[in-house]
């Protein structure tokens, strides 16, 4: 065919080569319109959506933490915060003012010809007035917030340091899914847009009164868009310090006086409460607030001014209490406003006491002398005036429920030694919270589970007696009983059935029902009173073995490797709760004897009610108790405080002799016990609260332990356990036997068992 007749002008060939370029460019212009609204339509509407948007966080409430007779004990208090905006803190507030200052004076377009350098240059000079505004406004926050620079600058670098690494695994995030769209072939270039972070104000400053954000208000009217203050929590613990008015006239006649006694306490349960604390990258990772996906979670850990629980229940219940932050939301194009409401955390009530426990703690105080070395104490091994660390479990029988848990030092006790003498924190300890942290060998306390096992298992039969030789074994001095010493002229219990034998705590009677259980059968009977694993009572922070012990039993592997003579000396120590082979804690203590109380009927011991978690797993099951060997058991406690019991009395000075229990209209079921204690280390070379390794300490030392069950005179059954220990304190009956009969007057006079009543001063403001 003839090209010229089909194309037969020049001017139709050029239209079509004309129509053919607009084609192609219709194409390429329709397949990016094509990328930009459909491909790209979610990214670019939120690009778009977030220069539109302007919003800000809105302050959650923490829940409160309150006592069985609803006293708060924890609770957020509102307040305010210092925030700046975050270009002042990294500085592109200056520069951004500097550069329209410059760009103003020269006029825009001799402002568009210039260089970069001497855009730059004509920049700077005009820096110095903005700076000096920022200065300005740090200055100002430190005189009305009463900080120093110092602590402000710190505040500022975290905050700058926060924000840049967040923003630097944004944009690493941003880049990657990017390049998997446009590929990585380098024709593609990663544009880094500011995060949501980095147009926001955050927090330097939090806790500050009223008049203080009043001041700064108007420091932000002088200097605005740098400055704002914001809506914050603050967390309150009111029974912090309190003040408990003492009678002391039923304490050992050395300490008993007419006069009362008000003693100021500090830090009031605040081993179970715990406090909140700056988040940490476990929290940040554990719970982000940004997601990866770019979306909230209005619950979750913010870098810069957020809290998170740590110790007590503060952190078991962290998710419980944490609430979730509200929004507000403002269209800068329409000026619309979207609020959404904070959810404010879940209360939390326990079951102690709170006014029982500071009432117990003032008992435990070196000011009050029980935690003393005393005279009448017999420790020749530690000096008079020693102070002596202690605890004290009041456990609910019925219920399960903890009415006290004491802990001496406390946290805020332990701050104060630290400022004062960092050489006793060595000794001290107060960051253990010791009912349910300190592990400690049961001594003679053990006793009535190793009697109530014995008969239950029918290895001993109630109307059978048991010889007290003395010694155990006939041709070695160890192990013996206790009264078989020399200034007894080595006298021996003779034939005991198993009340009296309780009554009198004969070892020989203890190693023989021991020795007869086997140390296996002995271990499976302690591991079914509680031992051996920690009872979750709602301190134990998952996975992290802190909170609560389980003291220790020893397992099925290490019974097995030992050859028969340890094994046998390891059983029959273990039945009088010494050696290896058993340790508990104070907590383990208290609810082992309340099971006891209950004929073996088991009970989760709890320091919360309505436990928000999941349902759990029992801590322990039922015990299958003969009703025989309960009653003898109960017997037998019950005459150890009784007139020649071996927990009846203690003698004070010069042979005069005083009832270890001598509150009125109660029955007491108790053991006391004395336990041999690891040696004494107390030297501090340096000061710094670190043991010298070469100290060998004191040794020879004793815990004191009294445990026991008490109710109504008149009740047939017990209602509380009482569980008492004092680190070193020596003799269970001189020491916390007394310590044990003030927390039976403590339950008298808060109602909870017949008897005067008394009221306790409110927390001291």
């Amino acid at each position: 065919m003839n090209q010229n007749r089909a194309i037969p002008r020049m001017f139709h060939r050029r239209l079509l080569l004309i129509g053919v370029l607009m084609l192609l460019v219709m194409l390429v212009l329709t397949a990016q319109l094509v990328r930009l609204s459909v491909l790209e339509r979610a990214q670019r509407r939120r690009d778009a959506e977030v220069s539109l948007r302007w919003q800000t966080w809105l302050p959650t409430y923490r829940g409160s933490i309150v006592d069985r007779h609803g006293r708060q004990l924890a609770l957020d208090r509102p307040g305010y915060a210092v925030a700046v905006q975050y270009d002042v803190i990294d500085g592109s507030w200056a520069q951004r003012k500097a550069r329209i200052d410059a760009r103003r004076e020269v006029g825009v377009s001799v402002w568009a010809a210039m260089s970069p350098e001497e855009k730059g240059a004509r920049q700077r000079q005009h820096l110095p007035p903005w700076e000096a505004r920022v200065e300005r406004l740090y200055q100002g926050i430190c005189q009305h917030g009463n900080i120093t620079r110092a602590k402000l600058d710190v505040q500022i670098a975290k905050v700058r340091e926060d924000v840049v690494d967040l923003a630097d695994k944004v944009w690493a995030r941003q880049r990657r899914d990017e390049e998997s769209r446009y590929g990585a072939d380098g024709s593609y270039v990663f544009r880094k847009r500011p995060i949501l972070e980095q147009r926001q104000a955050h927090q330097v400053l939090a806790g500050i009164s009223d008049e203080t954000a009043f001041a700064l208000r108007a420091l932000a009217e002088e200097l605005p868009g740098m400055l704002e203050i914001q809506e914050a929590r603050e967390r309150d613990y009111p029974w912090t310090t309190a003040a408990v008015p003492l009678n002391r006239g039923s304490l050992p006649t050395p300490l008993a006086s007419d006069a009362p006694i008000s003693i100021t306490v500090h830090g009031v349960a605040d081993h179970v409460l715990g406090a909140v604390r700056a988040v940490r990258p476990q929290d940040l990772e554990r719970r982000p607030f940004r997601r990866r996906d770019g979306t909230f979670d209005l619950g979750g850990y913010r870098r810069a001014g957020d809290t998170a629980g740590v110790r007590g229940v503060e952190e078991v219940f962290e998710t419980h209490l944490r609430g979730e932050r509200g929004r507000l939301s403002r269209r800068l194009d329409t000026g619309t406003e979207v609020r959404e409401e904070p959810v404010a955390g879940r209360d939390l009530q326990l079951t102690i006491d709170v006014v029982l426990q500071a009432r117990i703690q003032a008992l435990c105080t070196e000011e009050l002398g029980l935690t003393t070395v005393q005279a009448f104490h017999k420790n020749p091994r530690l000096p008079l005036g020693w102070p002596l660390n202690s605890a004290v479990v009041v456990l609910e029988i019925d219920t399960g429920e903890i009415l006290a848990m004491v802990s001496m030092p406390t946290l805020a006790m332990g701050a104060t030694i630290a400022k004062i003498d960092k050489g006793r924190l060595a000794i001290d300890h107060p960051e253990v919270n010791r009912p349910a942290e300190g592990i400690y060998p049961p001594g003679s306390i053990i006793k009535p589970l190793v009697l109530a096992a014995g008969i239950s298992e029918g290895v001993h039969q109630l109307d059978q007696p048991i010889t007290c030789t003395g010694q155990y074994f006939p041709n070695s001095k160890r192990p013996r009983c206790w009264i078989y010493r020399e200034q007894w002229d080595f006298t021996t219990h003779g034939d005991l059935f198993a009340a009296d034998a309780l009554a009198q705590s004969c070892n020989i009677y203890f190693y023989t029902l021991a020795e007869r259980l086997g140390i296996e059968t002995l271990t499976g009977w302690y591991r079914g009173f509680g031992l051996g694993r920690p009872l979750d009572v709602g301190l134990l922070v998952e996975g992290r073995r802190r909170g609560e012990q389980g003291g220790s039993l020893l397992s099925v592997s290490e019974m097995d490797l030992m050859p028969d003579g340890i094994k046998r000396r390891t059983t029959v120590a273990m039945g009088i709760g010494q050696g290896r082979g058993v340790t508990w804690t104070p907590l383990q203590a208290a609810n082992a004897y309340a099971t006891l109380a209950r004929g073996g009927r088991a009970r989760d011991a709890t320091i919360v009610r309505s436990d928000p978690r999941e349902p759990r797993r029992r801590s322990m099951d039922d015990v299958d108790l003969d009703p025989a060997a309960v009653t003898a058991t109960l017997e037998g406690l019950k005459r150890v405080v009784s007139a020649g019991g071996t927990g009846h009395q203690f003698q004070v000075a010069d042979g005069t002799r005083e009832n270890i229990i001598n509150a009125p209209r109660v029955t007491v079921w108790a053991k006391t016990g004395t336990a041999q204690a690891p040696p004494l280390r107390i030297a501090d070379t340096n000061g710094d609260g670190e043991i010298n390794s070469k100290d060998d300490g004191i040794d020879q030392l004793d815990h004191a332990w009294f445990v026991g069950l008490v109710g109504p005179a008149d009740a047939k059954e017990p209602r509380y356990a009482i569980a008492v220990v004092v680190e070193y304190g020596g003799s269970g009956g001189r020491v916390a036997g007394p310590i044990g009969n003030q927390v039976i007057r403590a339950l008298q006079e808060e109602g909870y068992l017949p008897g005067a009543q008394l009221v306790i001063a409110e927390p001291a403001p």
